[in-house]
C-alpha cells in the first residue's frame, strides 16, 4: 500500500510497487496482453481492495497467494519541490516477503507457459536467504524451458542486509535473466560506472537483449537484431518521479512482445516513462493515461 503525502497533514492510500507499476503500465499500453500480477497478500480488508484494483486495471490474479497471518506491506513517499522521491518502508513481516513459502505447486508449475516473467532487485530485497535462492533456481529453471526472464535490478540499498548480499544475488539476478534492464547507477554497487565497463561486465552473464537507462540522459539498447541509442528529453518540470522506471519496464517489455523493434520499444516506453513525471503517486489516471497513449500512438 502506497501513502503518497501531497501536503503537511494529508495523505493519499493506492497500491504500488515497483512490478506492480509495470505490470499496470503494460497492460494499460497493451490491452491485448494477457498480463497477471504476482505476489502475496493478507486476507485483510486492505488485501481484498488490491484485488478490486487489479480486476479495474484488467490485470489477472492467478499467482497471488494468501497468507492468513500476514498484512500487507506499506510504504509512504514524500516529492520534493524537484519531483525526487524519500521512501518510509513498514514492510518488515509483510505478506510479500512470504511468497516463496506460500507458492502453491499449481502456481508454480503454470509458470511455465508464461511468455515472460518480470522481476527485480527488489523482488529479491524482500525474500529471506532462503526464499532468494528458491525463487532464483525457480526463475533460472523456467529460462531454460523457454520462458524468458527479464530483470531490473532496481538496487535499493535501505531493502539490504548489507551490500555484499545485495552484490551476490543480484548477481546472480543478472545470470538467471535473458533481458536486462539496469539503470547505470545500479552498478555503482559493483563499482562500474561506465557504461562500457558495464556492457563487459554483462556479457559474462550470456543476455539476449539489454537496455541501459542512463538517467536523463540516453538509453542504450542492444540485442541481437540490433545495436541503438535513443536519445532522451528530459520533462523540465517533472511533478513526481515515482514510477517512471517502472512504466519504463513494462511498456519496453510490452512493446518487444508486441513486435515493436528494439529502438521503438524504447521510444514508447520513454514517452511514457516522461508522461508518467507529470502526474502525482506510482499510477497515474487512467483516463489521463489513455489520452495520452491515444495521443501519441496517433502523432
Amino acid at each position: 500500500m502506497e501513502l503518497s503525502q501531497y501536503d503537511h497533514d494529508k495523505f493519499y492510500k493506492s497500491f504500488a510497487g515497483d512490478t506492480y507499476n509495470s505490470s499496470v503500465y503494460m497492460k494499460r499500453a497493451f490491452e491485448h496482453l494477457d498480463v497477471n500480477f504476482m505476489s502475496c497478500i493478507g486476507n485483510d480488508a486492505v488485501s481484498t481492495q488490491l484485488i478490486d484494483t487489479l480486476q479495474l486495471e484488467g490485470l489477472a490474479n492467478r499467482f497471488i497467494e494468501v497468507d492468513s497471518k500476514r498484512i500487507m506491506g506499506t510504504y509512504m513517499v514524500q516529492t520534493d519541490d524537484q519531483g525526487e522521491r524519500s521512501f518510509l518502508y513498514w514492510r518488515s513481516d509483510s505478506a510479500a516477503k512470504q511468497l516463496m513459502k506460500n507458492l502453491s505447486a499449481d502456481a508454480e508449475q503454470a509458470l511455465e507457459d508464461s511468455q515472460l516473467i518480470f522481476f527485480s532487485g527488489i523482488t529479491l530485497a524482500i525474500l529471506d536467504e532462503q526464499d532468494r535462492a528458491r525463487l532464483l533456481h525457480l526463475l533460472g529453471r523456467l529460462r531454460n524451458k523457454g520462458v524468458n526472464i527479464a530483470f531490473d535490478p532496481n538496487y535499493r540499498p535501505a531493502l539490504w542486509e548489507s551490500p555484499k548480499v545485495a552484490k551476490n544475488r543480484i548477481g546472480q539476478g543478472f545470470q538467471v535473466a535473458n533481458i536486462l534492464l539496469p539503470g547505470i547507477e545500479d552498478f555503482e554497487l559493483f563499482e562500474l560506472r561506465q557504461r562500457e565497463q558495464i556492457i563487459k561486465f554483462l556479457r559474462t552473464c550470456g543476455f539476449d537483449e539489454l537496455v541501459i537507462k542512463d538517467g536523463a540522459n540516453s538509453i542504450f539498447g542492444y540485442s541481437n537484431e540490433a545495436l541503438c541509442e535513443v536519445q532522451v528529453t528530459p520533462n523540465p518540470e517533472v511533478i513526481d518521479s515515482t514510477s517512471a522506471g517502472d512504466a519504463f519496464a513494462g511498456v519496453y517489455l510490452g512493446a518487444r512482445i508486441a513486435g515493436l523493434n528494439i529502438k521503438s520499444a524504447i521510444e514508447h516506453a520513454a514517452a511514457v516513462a516522461k508522461e508518467v513525471t507529470n502526474h502525482r503517486g506510482a499510477i497515474m489516471p487512467q483516463d489521463k493515461f489513455n489520452c495520452f497513449w491515444k495521443a501519441y500512438q496517433a502523432a
